[in-house]
């Protein structure tokens, strides 16, 4: 058997490999539209084995996308840019595998085959991988929904020169290098550079990258425009980047530089320099600590809430379950969150409205059901998010609208308005993205008074003037998850008068008498509470690294006399818990 036909078996092997972990579909990024083309017949993809098996020739870019595991998805998605010098694409081991280690973490995988840099087929070379890189993140935002995707949590990856093209999308995702087709963000919500070529700099940069892109004499406007530690701002995405001293190919300053530039900013940034380890490893084992990367990314994500707390193990936290830590309920049957095609569906609409509590300009999300109409009433549930996400984690994240549209399909529940508000005033029309790292700094007061008055005094009566809503506490319930489950407590235990029902899924009550941050009382009115409330329900999985926090709630409730629900089941930190628990919620309210 000669060599080319051993390398289409491993090729082969390699794919067969990854439908194990994922069933990968294949996007054109234009779908035959490629901007600034030059057709050329002649320029034909190929798969090089020259030094180490890489595509070459792409002229009609795509993106492989292996989907999370419906039992383990984050809700993050990331745009992987295998290396490859600009000259290939190497595409199984910093591609194929590297999907599948993301997908072992809950995170969709898209592998980017980018046009490599040729005047051949390009009028302008310089721009043409930036081009394919902005798309792909708009894909992957436009298709957020269907694929289970929080819209706020898209990073890009990229390994040596597809490292630089990662850098690029995350300093140029506003540079207008094409037309896009709507007004889609191109802009990163994090980067993963793993030994990247940063800078066009001739004193540090990769020669070969920088003649591939560039040309072999460019201009110096050129240079400075693409090399990506000149071209940092205030609006760059936290970074987190790793490189060996001794990467003879792409000297380690380039991500000091970069790292350094964005210190400047105040850009949040983790590097991590190996003193072994060369160039090019990729996901390889050696027992240097260079193969230790993974483990080290894997943990910047989770504590940046790009994955949740729970990644790895959970029991492990000692966790002690009392007697009454059980499910109070069966879990949901299976399929009770996914899109049906042959029912009706309701709407989701993103409102914007003016906080006068804030004096600034807000945005939220509103489902109305099927058939929604201004002649009858509804109730209303306010389902709030959890730390450093958005409105959009319940429907795009949790998937509450199928949840709903199943259950009204299949006669479980009435007609019901959810609201889905942005639960941190710090995010406003202006500022969607507040700095992550002074939030934390500040001790997440957004997420605090100021929030709940502009709940009371803004969002509610927003929506019972533009919506045909019912305007008393039976017909209205606070709900949320994780931050948002323990604001949805401290709201709704202090405003009886305004929610009859009050659920915390996973939740943190933002007060210290359970280790928050508030000296407010968790129920400042024990009578009312016994008197008024028609439900209170407080959940939590067993495998959650905070579960002792709702069980001391609980307990507390319990000791306190306060009828409530106490629902444990056998999940973690994560959107199967909060599905599980919206879906057996909403089955006792507005009773």
């Amino acid at each position: 058997m000669n060599f080319k036909n051993k390398l289409f078996m491993l090729i082969g092997a390699m794919m067969i490999t990854t439908s194990t972990f994922s069933q990968s579909k294949i996007i054109e990024v234009w779908k035959g539209k490629v901007p600034g083309s030059i057709k050329n017949p002649n320029y034909k993809q190929i798969v090089d084995s020259t030094y180490y098996i890489k595509l070459r020739n792409i002229s009609k870019p795509t993106i492989e996308v292996y989907h999370a595991p419906a039992d383990n998805n984050s809700g993050t998605a990331v745009v992987v840019c295998p290396g490859g010098g600009y000259y290939g694409v190497s595409f199984i081991s910093e591609g194929v595998e590297v999907a599948k280690w993301l997908n072992e973490l809950g995170i969709t995988a898209v592998v980017l085959h980018y046009r490599l840099p040729n005047d051949i087929i390009m009028k302008d070379k310089s721009i043409g991988p930036l081009q394919d890189g902005q798309e792909a993140i708009r894909i992957v935002r436009r298709n957020a929904k269907k694929w289970g995707i929080d819209p706020h949590k898209i990073g890009i990856m990229g390994f040596s020169a597809g490292g630089h093209l990662a850098a690029t999308v995350s300093t140029h995702f506003n540079e207008k290098v094409y037309k896009p087709i709507d007004s889609t963000s191109a802009r990163p919500d994090f980067s993963l550079l793993i030994y990247p070529v940063i800078s066009m700099d001739s004193t540090i940069t990769h020669v070969g990258s920088r003649e591939n892109l560039l040309g072999k004499h460019p201009s110096q406007e050129m240079v400075k425009h693409f090399s990506n530690e000149l071209q940092v701002t205030t609006q760059t995405p936290p970074t987190f980047m790793v490189h060996s001293m001794d990467d003879g190919i792409v000297p380690v300053e380039n991500s000091i530089d970069y790292a350094l530039a964005l210190k400047k900013k105040n850009i949040p940034c983790e590097l991590h320099i190996y003193e072994k380890g060369g160039h090019g490893y990729g996901l390889r084992y050696s027992k240097n600590t260079e193969s230790t990367w993974t483990e080290t990314c894997r943990k910047w994500l989770e504590t940046n809430s790009f994955l949740p707390y729970t990644t790895q193990g959970g029991r492990d936290r000692k966790i002690k379950l009392e007697a009454d830590d059980k499910p109070a309920f069966d879990n949901p049957p299976t399929g009770f969150r996914d899109k049906r095609d042959d029912i009706a569906h309701g709407t989701i609409t993103t409102v914007q409205y003016d906080s006068k509590t804030l004096g600034t300009h807000r945005e939220m999300m509103v489902y109305t059901p099927p058939d929604y109409s201004p002649s009858k009433k509804y109730p209303v549930i306010y389902l709030l998010h959890g730390l450093n996400s958005s409105s959009g984690q319940w429907p795009y994240w949790v998937h509450a609208d199928y949840v709903i549209d199943n259950l009204l399909n299949d006669g479980k529940i009435e007609p019901m308005i959810m609201v889905f508000p942005n639960c941190n005033t710090n995010m406003t029309v202006e500022n969607p993205k507040p700095d992550e790292e002074e939030e934390r700094k500040g001790g997440y007061k957004g997420y605090g008074t100021s929030f709940e008055n502009d709940l009371l005094k803004d969002i509610i009566p927003y929506i019972e003037s533009h919506y045909s809503v019912y305007t008393d506490r039976e017909h209205r319930a606070l709900a949320g998850l994780s931050m948002g489950g323990g604001q949805s407590l401290n709201i709704g235990l202090s405003h009886i008068n305004t929610f009859a029902y009050v659920g915390g899924f996973s939740s943190a009550p933002n007060t210290n008498q359970f280790g928050g941050l508030s000296d407010i009382k968790l129920l400042p009115d024990l009578v009312a509470a016994k008197k008024k409330l028609k439900m209170l329900w407080i959940a939590c999985g067993n495998k959650d690294g905070l579960f002792s926090i709702s069980q001391r709630v609980h307990q507390y409730f319990k000791e306190q006399g306060v009828s409530h629900i106490w629902h444990v089941d056998d999940n973690g930190h994560d959107d199967t818990e909060w599905a599980n628990n919206l879906y057996l919620f909403v089955q006792h309210i507005f009773k």
